[in-house]
């Protein structure tokens, strides 16, 4: 084909466009096979032998069909062997009179169909160049004389050779059908061996005829007016502008990450200056973190402080936690004792996961050998039963003192951060210093550690993301769709903002990890506890079933309650939360409670 491409053109084309020209280059070979055969059956010298070895002796100069670089004729998006129709094989006996066959018209003078094709594309406005990219078949060519149509035409004419040894199967194509070179090339079974040669000889005509449409539909594609396309082959969504303004975007911020890291790299880090770190219960989310440090420095000694001999047997001889995270491997460095004089001392932190509602009769175990500069890392979430408090007040009023505390929060499922994939989190205190030396510990590739002085916003984030997620569970279960569980997880993310801005949160917190993000990852993941009981319930069992056939804390039963309380002491109504406090304590059923909330009065959103 005269078709001069330079390699780089044809290394940028688009799928789209080679999708384009290679149909419109099946249809130019279609129509050059039509002229071949038609001339070989006006050639009065050619025998039947002759012609089954796919040339005559007068045009072809006895080389066969496939030299030529034609295959068998087959209408492109056909099928051999297919059985044409009535008004396709009408076409063909017309196509087959000589005067079919006799020169194409002169320029100027174009049949109807022709004339009309140009007729549409000179009024467009796009351009007559554009319009030869889309379609590069000739409007003189003797197919659309006949009757035919251009390659987008959803119905063409395909013939059947009367040469013995080659044979078509017309069928219906269009622009759409991305033909390959194996439909051009297949045909009917040949009578004779000489033809399936020819065939498969065409086979590989046809793959060089390919990179010359795909060189073809790159030149095309550069004249057009279109974007430009990648060196990877796909075209670029944004124009060159807006590519340019993001490509500065993301390199400022990765020369900001750099030079950050620089000043923020000076001296020892937490994690090379720690020896010890000891982790207060060996539950899944607490086994996790001690877990996450271990990895970091493989010479820490991460000792979990459990009240399970069992247990603690379990985790020093086989290095697993079979109860909390079955399945998964401790480092070498994780062990686990029950005397807690043993894992405190020489600790230089003390990650705090035993639950909030023994928390308080567990620091008031431990404040004696506990020493009162050594930070704790709280991961507990939720509030205390009978006095709403949050784990901030509970620290300083069990060890009567005040100890220095971190209080780590964000949407962290344990098995996940065993797993070693892409977590954040928050490490609030008062105390900013000693948030940024927490975050240095805990950061790594895995797990990146925001900081924050709002520790209210977070704590009561956490604890109220817990009822939030039983609501979410219960809709769940009762098979409400979609739209009710968005419309519950709305209502409860306003509510959560009520409240927690009237016990002083900051709005960032409450829009960060701690708050929307905890939210999202306790109501709509599968590991969340309080979303499993949620769901049980929504089905039909009871709590107490539910609550004893559970290993792990569902802190959001116990939270309900006091998250009433303190809504109406700070004045607050709070409709979903307090009507998961109604189910729990089997005041409603879940569905009665879900058709309360329904019909309470249509009011303005706030």
């Amino acid at each position: 084909m005269p078709w001069p491409l330079s390699t780089a053109a044809a290394a940028n084309i688009s799928p789209l466009h080679f999708q384009q020209h290679h149909q419109q280059q099946q249809q130019v070979c279609w129509h050059q096979q039509q002229q071949h055969h038609r001339q070989r059956l006006r050639c009065s010298s050619v025998s039947r032998q002759s012609s089954a070895a796919g040339h005559c002796s007068s045009c072809c100069a006895a080389q066969p069909a496939a030299s030529q670089g034609f295959p068998p004729l087959v209408r492109p998006g056909s099928r051999a062997g297919q059985r044409p129709s009535r008004s396709v094989s009408l076409r063909v006996v017309a196509l087959e009179r000589d005067e079919d066959y006799e020169q194409p018209p002169e320029a100027g003078v174009l049949p109807d169909v022709a004339r009309r094709l140009e007729a549409d594309r000179s009024s467009s406005p796009t351009g007559s160049r554009k319009a030869a990219a889309s379609n590069p078949i000739s409007l003189t060519n003797p197919i659309i004389r006949a009757g035919g149509s251009s390659s987008s035409s959803s119905s063409t004419a395909g013939s059947s050779s009367p040469t013995p040894g080659s044979s078509s199967a017309p069928s219906s194509s269009s622009s759409s059908n991305g033909a390959g070179p194996a439909g051009l090339s297949a045909a009917a079974p040949s009578a004779t061996a000489p033809a399936a040669a020819a065939a498969a000889a065409a086979g590989a005509a046809m793959q060089q005829q390919q990179a010359a449409a795909s060189a073809a539909a790159a030149e095309l594609a550069g004249a057009s007016s279109g974007p430009a396309v990648s060196p990877a082959g796909l075209s670029p969504l944004y124009p060159p502008a807006e590519r340019s303004q993001i490509q500065e975007s993301w390199d400022a911020l990765m020369r900001w990450s750099k030079t950050f890291s620089k000043r923020s790299g000076s001296g020892l880090s937490p994690i090379e200056a720690a020896d010890k770190v000891v982790v207060f219960g060996g539950g899944s989310f607490g086994t996790a973190m001690g877990s996450s440090l271990a990895l970091k420095k493989p010479q820490l000694d991460v000792v979990l402080l459990l009240r399970d001999p069992y247990l603690c047997k379990d985790i020093n001889s086989s290095h697993c936690n079979t109860k909390y995270l079955p399945g998964f491997t401790l480092p070498r460095n994780v062990r686990a004792t029950t005397d807690a004089a043993e894992a405190i001392a020489g600790a230089q932190y003390a990650v705090h996961a035993v639950p909030v509602q023994h928390s308080r009769a567990f620091l008031t175990g431990v404040r004696e050998v506990l020493p009162k500069d050594v930070p704790i890392i709280c991961v507990s979430k939720g509030l205390e039963v009978g006095s709403g408090c949050m784990m901030s007040e509970v620290i300083p009023s069990a060890l009567g003192r005040r100890q220095p505390a971190v209080f780590l929060s964000g949407p962290s499922f344990a098995k996940e951060v065993m797993q070693g994939r892409p977590t954040g989190v928050v490490a609030a205190s008062k105390d900013a210093a000693l948030a940024r030396e927490i975050q240095e510990l805990f950061a790594s590739p895995c797990m990146r550690v925001n900081t924050s002085t709002d520790v209210t916003g977070v704590e009561i984030c956490g604890a109220l993301k817990n009822v939030l997620a039983i609501a979410a569970g219960i809709v769940e279960g009762l098979d409400l769709g979609h739209n009710a569980l968005a419309a519950l997880i709305a209502q409860g993310c306003a509510e959560i903002r009520w409240l927690s801005q009237k016990v002083g949160a900051k709005p960032a917190t409450i829009s960060g990890l701690s708050g929307l993000g905890d939210i999202m990852l306790t109501c709509y993941g599968d590991l969340s506890r309080n979303r499993a009981v949620g769901v049980r319930l929504g089905r039909g069992e009871k709590l107490h079933d539910i609550l004893a056939s559970s290993t792990q804390v569902a802190e959001g039963v116990a939270t309900a309650g006091v998250v009433v309380g303190l809504a109406r002491k700070y004045r607050v109504s709070l409709p979903v939360l307090t009507a998961v406090a109604q189910v729990l304590d089997s005041n409603l059923e879940p569905a009665e409670a879900v058709a309360a909330v329904m019909n309470l009065p249509q009011i303005e959103e706030r």
